[in-house]
């Protein structure tokens, strides 16, 4: 024990954890007060906020807003239907009457309930701050409100408050939370801050910190308490769980209950004098630090190979990108600025309300004709998109969920297991399969949209062509017949016989190419800067195929991108070189051009590796 009242005297002298300390020691009245923590407080507050004739000096600002959050939350589309949503956002509130604990018949009572006679309308309101649900209690208020107004033709939305988003227990309830709460303040202050009263003004701004402190936990200051922890860990273990003797159970807590156990009486009030001095900075360090969820997934991620920058080790939600999603960016556009890692598709892991392990994948914030176009074609690959997630505004779009039990949430080996479990479950590869069809087709179709742009932009254009008569004479040369060439304005593509060969063991390709649908292609063509180039290509091939193609040809020495190598990869040049025409009227010049250009020693190394890929079949 004697090392860990040293370790505690090195952690009182700390610089960072002065720092940290100071962060959360700032004044505030509500902690002055002591009443930060308590539920019911902050059920006065919100009664305070909600009732329009109130002296905030909001006037209905705060109620419609929450209304107008409870309709764009996409964990409420489905209660959406059926609602007259338009009548409430325009009303006046001028009637409304809040009620606090109200007692049900069970003699259970409801932290608020919002009466609108105008609209015939009742909000009831079930707080969560910091506590859990009590069995049954959601049903309960939900059936008192409908006896008491229901025969008065009065519509009832429950809603379940908590700090981050907990599922209720009960289906009917609408979801939202105290980021809500929090945002709908901070907006009102930022847009009527020289109409509101100084008193009104502060206290709003204190109460608005409060919610900060257990919301927004920004990155200096986790970074600051994971380096305190790690520095400090033993002091820091000591002294919180000598308060906390419940955790004291879990078995990788055995040797500080160890030490706990045999300090003295006296030790043990020290150790409670100096937690409850500084309680909320030794809370905050403690969850930071032995967060088994963070630790768990920093795992994952090195299990699974998941590079930096593909992901982020949020203590809540920990989530990640698939590093391949970087390539559809084009696709289907950036997101919003602040959404999650900047790329418009999320997987996140997350631990439920009633204590398992939940992965999401989501569609977020693209730009709206994108975000359009890929709910369509997720669609079309048989993924369940809402309709309403298709209208203007909407932002989020959860495509999967899946949960799996974690029986010990102290046992990190066991949320690394469900991590694999739910990563590597079929249903969700084949979700990932599905998106990258989605995305392929997208890519089809802007390709074919600029296709056709370019072919109408050179409609009306004075074409170079590329003289027929010089590639007639080459491909004469070469053997090549003619229906295993084509020209076409600036374009002249045509087959070796090994690349039909080839199409026996690794078919044609999955979507229309040129005008073959081979396995490769040559072309030449001419450019705009009086160049002749030709270009040798693989095309797209079924991925299986497609993939065999490649690690042969690598085998032999034939190095290809990462990003050729991915399932949703279509077109791979391998090789291209290009040469200047001085007169393109001189077609016997042109010829010449042609032939060395193809008779280049990389040109020709690669057609001898690709005729070795038929001698291998």
């Amino acid at each position: 024990m004697a090392y860990s009242f040293e370790s505690i005297a090195q952690l009182d002298h700390s610089k960072e954890f002065a720092r940290l300390h100071q962060k959360f020691n700032q004044f505030n009245p509500f902690k002055v007060l002591r009443v930060d923590q308590f539920e019911i407080r902050h059920s006065n507050v919100l009664a305070w906020l909600l009732d329009p004739n109130e002296n905030h000096q909001l006037g209905s600002f705060f109620i419609k807003k929450l209304l107008s959050r409870l309709v764009t939350r996409v964990e409420n589309e489905e209660k959406i239907e059926g609602s007259d949503w338009f009548t409430y956002l325009y009303a006046s509130f001028s009637d409304v009457e809040v009620f606090r604990e109200v007692k049900t018949d069970t003699n259970r009572f409801i932290d608020l309930l919002v009466v609108v006679p105008s609209l015939k309308l009742v909000i009831v309101i079930e707080n969560k701050f910091h506590s859990n649900e009590s069995s049954g209690q959601l049903e309960d208020y939900l059936t008192y409100t409908r006896n008491r107004f229901g025969a008065d033709g009065y519509s009832i939305v429950p809603i379940f408050l908590t700090l981050t988003s907990d599922t209720p227990s009960y289906p009917d309830y609408w979801i939202v939370d105290y980021h809500d709460v929090l945002e709908i303040i901070k907006l009102h202050i930022e847009l009527h801050k020289e109409a509101i009263s100084d008193s009104v003004y502060e206290f709003l701004v204190y109460y608005t910190a409060i919610l900060k402190e257990q919301l927004v936990q920004d990155e200096e200051s986790i970074q600051l308490a994971l380096d305190i922890y790690q520095a400090n860990k033993a002091a820091i273990d000591v002294v919180f769980l000598s308060q906390h003797s419940e955790l004291l159970r879990q078995p990788r807590y055995q040797k500080v209950l160890e030490q706990i156990g045999t300090s003295t009486e006296k030790q043990q009030l020290v150790l409670k004098q100096i937690y409850e001095k500084k309680k909320q900075t030794i809370d905050f360090i403690f969850k930071m630090g032995s967060n088994v969820l963070r630790e768990a997934f920093l795992t994952f991620v090195k299990i699974e190979d998941i590079p930096e920058g593909t992901y982020k080790v949020h203590i809540q939600v920990p989530n990640f990108i698939l590093p391949e999603w970087q390539d559809f960016a084009e696709v289907i556009g950036e997101p919003e600025q602040g959404y999650w890692l900047g790329h418009g598709l999320i997987i996140w892991f997350e631990r439920t309300w009633d204590e398992r392990l939940k992965v999401n994948v989501e569609v977020g914030p693209t730009p709206f004709e994108k975000r359009i176009k890929l709910l369509t074609a997720l669609e079309n690959q048989g993924i369940q998109i809402r309709p309403s997630a298709k209208l203007e505004g909407k932002k989020y779009t959860k495509i999967f969920t899946k949960t799996t039990v974690i029986s010990d949430w102290a046992n990190k080996q066991e949320i690394v297991e469900g991590m694999e479990s739910l990563y590597h479950d079929t249903d969700i590869k084949s979700l990932f399969k599905r998106i990258a069809l989605a995305i392929e087709n997208m890519d089809v179709e802007m390709e074919q949209k600029d296709q056709l742009e370019r072919i109408i932009y050179q409609a009306n254009q004075v074409i170079d062509k590329i003289p027929e008569d010089a590639f007639i004479k080459f491909a004469q040369v070469y053997d090549i017949p003619e229906d295993n060439f084509h020209i076409q304005n600036r374009f002249a593509s045509f087959l070796i016989p090994a690349f039909r060969e080839l199409e026996k063991n690794y078919g044609n390709t999955r979507e229309k190419w040129w005008w073959h649908n081979s396995t490769f292609t040559f072309w030449f063509e001419r450019l705009k800067d009086d160049r002749l180039k030709l270009t040798l290509e693989l095309g797209p091939l079924y991925a299986d195929q497609r993939q065999a193609v490649i690690i042969a040809l690598e085998s032999m020495g034939l190095p290809f991108a990462s990003k050729s190598k991915q399932q949703t990869a279509r077109f791979t040049r391998i090789f291209s070189k290009s040469k200047v025409i001085k007169d393109w009227d001189d077609e016997e010049a042109i010829f010449n051009e042609m032939e060395e250009l193809f008779k280049d020693q990389k040109n020709q190394s690669i057609i001898e590796m690709i005729n070795k890929l038929i001698d291998n079949c």
